[in-house]
């Protein structure tokens, strides 16, 4: 079978599930993975044929999709702020959005212009960590997750890009204690009230880590109340908390926020949805 047939395969397999442009893309990503071959070398190789062992993983990987498996947990690796980060079904996939979350830091580091010793809160793949300390080598990292899986996961991402980065264990809810006082402290922490799930796409709620996306439809605010709170006795003078935010919780998290003695202010996103917050002490 050629690098052809197996694109016409793959195609009639998984058209009626995914977009022409979507698969299109994927179709090129997993060429890349199975052959080596980049986009060049895939229309130059295309009538030339494939081994068994690479047409038992075209298999493998569009019977995965096909199932709804995201290509980043398929792969085991999701591009952010440029960079390969491992992820598995232990850590969410980064996010365009958080992207911008970090150069909301970053800029506001440049502007104070010293070290600063930031505290990122749920760090899941350690994605905000890592990139932020490789925007701002002379600041120091922390990083902070419930899950010791999700941990395993940032570390090898620390390590696999050279990045010095303190790993917490802990609980944010239940224990409300820090190691020191931060400079900045950055989340994107769970915030979907759980009556959403049934209307996600199955490749989030089938294959994403429940624990990173979902709180109480009763107390869709518990995490951002719990790190506020910590954060009135951890935060530095003059200190600043970055959230990452569900699009229409914006106004009850200000105003949350507000009555805790802080002061806050929203940012949209590229997309024009409410996105990130930024707050400090009154």
């Amino acid at each position: 079978m050629t690098l052809a047939e197996i694109k016409i395969s793959i195609k009639q397999l998984l058209s009626k599930k995914i977009e022409s442009i979507e698969l299109n893309s994927l179709m090129g990503i997993l060429i890349e993975e199975v052959t080596g071959w980049n986009r060049v070398q895939q229309v130059v190789e295309i009538n030339t044929p494939l081994t068994e062992a690479q047409i038992n993983n075209f298999n493998s990987y569009s019977t995965a999709l096909l199932n709804d498996k995201p290509i980043q947990y398929i792969l085991g690796k999701a591009w952010f702020m440029g960079r390969s980060f491992m992820v598995n079904e232990h850590v969410l996939i980064p996010r365009p959005e958080t992207e911008e979350l970090i150069e909301w830091v970053v800029d506001y580091a440049h502007i104070i212009a010293k070290p600063l010793q930031l505290l990122d809160i749920g760090t899941g793949s350690g994605c905000i960590a890592i990139s932020l300390k490789k925007a701002l080598p002379n600041c120091s990292l922390s990083a902070m997750d419930i899950s010791a899986e999700a941990l395993t996961v940032a570390k090898n991402n620390a390590a696999s890009l050279e990045t010095s980065i303190e790993f917490i264990e802990q609980d944010i809810i239940h224990q409300t204690t820090l190691p020191q006082v931060f400079d900045v402290m950055v989340s994107n922490p769970p915030y979907i009230p759980i009556r959403e799930k049934i209307n996600m796409e199955a490749q989030v709620k089938n294959y994403e880590p429940l624990i990173a996306l979902f709180v109480p439809n009763e107390d869709p605010l518990v995490f951002y109340r719990a790190i506020a709170q910590v954060a009135k006795k951890y935060l530095a003078p003059r200190g600043q908390l970055f959230f990452e935010i569900h699009y229409d919780q914006g106004k009850a998290i200000l105003q949350l926020l507000d009555e805790m003695n802080f002061h806050a202010e929203i940012r949209r996103d590229s997309f024009g949805k409410n996105r990130m917050i930024r707050a400090s002490l009154k």
